[in-house]
């Protein structure tokens, strides 16, 4: 079934600023937006909420906040892709060396991260979208105490306490503490409400301790420890939660991030008061965006930048550009060498690392995929080009008959690049890997980069020779 349909290209000014829009599923639009001219390129997907059998996430890295691998719960976008069966994502929220995401994040109407700063959250459900910020208040009563929260799913730091669930993984600390191992009565961490479980056994000073399925673990560090003493196996333990920013019968998924871009459709940049510097805001580097249109539609952006072919956007250049995509409210995410975004396990843009950075956390889309047409395709492209000249790619069936470009959509990484017309350009001398996916297949060759042939040095005619006279 053809899940392709161009929406249009369209020319601002000259050639050298394009557009195209390709669907990609029902209610799923894919919008490349190429300007030569400063230059920038920017990868988008629309998303329009209530889409029948489409649902829009947000996904931990490898599922879990920790891992025992160095990557610490940690996966690239193209590995959330394959993992989860998505049909795309973007990366998602900042996130520190433990790899937890520093602010609010909610998956499927469960708690997994509280926020570390005061920082913009953009938060969805099945038919509505908001952003605001978040405040959390947590505490545990144990032993005849009530125990104030720092947080949950997070590194705990000396004389607090922070509560992990089993989405954690593991509870981590690196100062001295003790850990009660906690067998709850029901595994649902919803944002507001009151939990309970049993004491089944405390630990002294895991730096690392993992957490069985059904159970959380409560670390507390420095001198709060002594706040737990003879506890007894079977002792009941009471959690709760208070998470207020958005109306959570409404929201069922959040991602953090910071700052707010757009503010009822005007560009609203509040970057020093969440936090961040100077050279964050104000210089062009890679961005990854999430906003809402008027009519209730989502877009998520990343916008290449650090790169010969796309220098990148400050935030309020990142504004503006999701102000021109029609969102009225838009909060910034993570960017930088974390920037990634991939359809059908096809990584579009071009991570300015290099390759992609494994992240905390992303937003993946889930849908009904293309059908795969048994009918073999070839992927005609030029084996050797030079730079300077620029040559369209084709995808044809075995009788040479082109498919439409409509059903393409195009990639490249290496030492060219490809726009999504299929016009392959070079870079610098070297190779690229050219990739199309069509009719639910991705077709991929290499072409060879080179320079310019030198021209040869011009011969001048001898001078006959003249007569001398005598």
């Amino acid at each position: 079934m053809k899940r392709f349909a161009l929406l249009g290209i369209l020319l601002a000014g000259s050639v050298q600023a394009q557009v195209w829009e390709k669907s990609v599923a029902p209610g799923v639009t894919y919008r490349m937006q190429v300007d030569l001219a400063l230059p920038r390129i920017v990868h988008a997907i629309r998303f329009s909420l209530g889409a029948p059998g489409m649902s829009l996430k947000s996904e931990l890295g490898k599922g879990v906040i920790f891992d025992e691998t160095t990557s610490k719960g940690r996966e690239t976008v193209s590995e959330m892709v394959n993992r989860t069966g998505a049909i795309a994502a973007i990366n998602g929220d900042f996130f520190p060396f433990t790899g937890d995401p520093l602010g609010v994040m909610v998956r499927d109407g469960q708690l997994l991260s509280t926020p570390t700063l005061p920082r913009a959250v953009f938060g969805w459900g099945p038919n509505h979208a908001a952003m605001g910020l978040v405040d959390f208040a947590g505490s545990v009563q144990v032993a005849g105490q009530t125990i104030a929260l720092k947080g949950i799913n997070e590194e705990c730091p000396l004389n607090e306490a922070v509560l992990y669930t089993d989405v954690a993984s593991f509870a981590i600390s690196r100062t001295p503490n003790v850990a009660l191992v906690i067998k709850m009565d029901e595994v649902d961490w919803s944002p507001n409400g009151t939990f309970s479980g049993s004491f089944e056994n405390i630990y002294r000073d895991a730096a690392k301790m993992p957490i069985q399925p059904g159970n959380a673990i409560l670390v507390l560090s420095g001198t709060k420890t002594s706040l737990v003493q003879n506890l007894i196996p079977g002792e009941r333990i009471s959690i709760k939660f208070e998470t207020k920013g958005f109306d959570w019968t409404k929201i069922n998924q959040t991602m953090g991030g910071g700052p707010f871009l757009l503010r009822s459709g005007q560009v609203s940049v509040d970057a020093t008061k969440q936090g961040f510097n100077d050279a964050f805001t104000n210089r062009r580097h890679p961005r990854t965006a999430m906003g809402r249109t008027g009519d209730g539609d989502i877009w998520i952006a990343v916008i290449d930048g650090r790169q010969k072919i796309s220098s990148g956007a400050t935030l309020e250049e990142t504004a503006r550009i999701m102000q021109k995509l029609g969102c009225v409210d838009a909060v910034n995410l993570d960017g930088g060498g974390s920037s990634a975004i991939n359809i059908f396990g096809n990584t579009l843009n071009r991570p300015s690392d290099g390759r992609e950075r494994p992240v905390a956390n992303g937003i993946a889309l889930f849908g009904p995929k293309s059908d795969v047409v048994s009918i073999p395709l070839l992927l005609k492209a030029p084996e050797k080009l030079t730079i300077g000249v620029n040559r369209v790619a084709t995808v044809t069936d075995e009788a040479g008959r082109a498919i439409p470009n409509t059903e393409v959509i195009w990639s490249g990484t290496g030492d060219g690049w490809v726009d999504q017309g299929g016009l392959v350009r070079p870079i610098q001398k070297g190779k690229m890997e050219l990739r199309a996916y069509v009719r639910g297949t991705l077709y991929r060759t290499t072409i060879e980069i080179v320079e310019p042939e030198k021209p040869l040095p011009s011969r001048s005619k001898p001078k006959p020779a003249t007569k001398r006279r005598g």
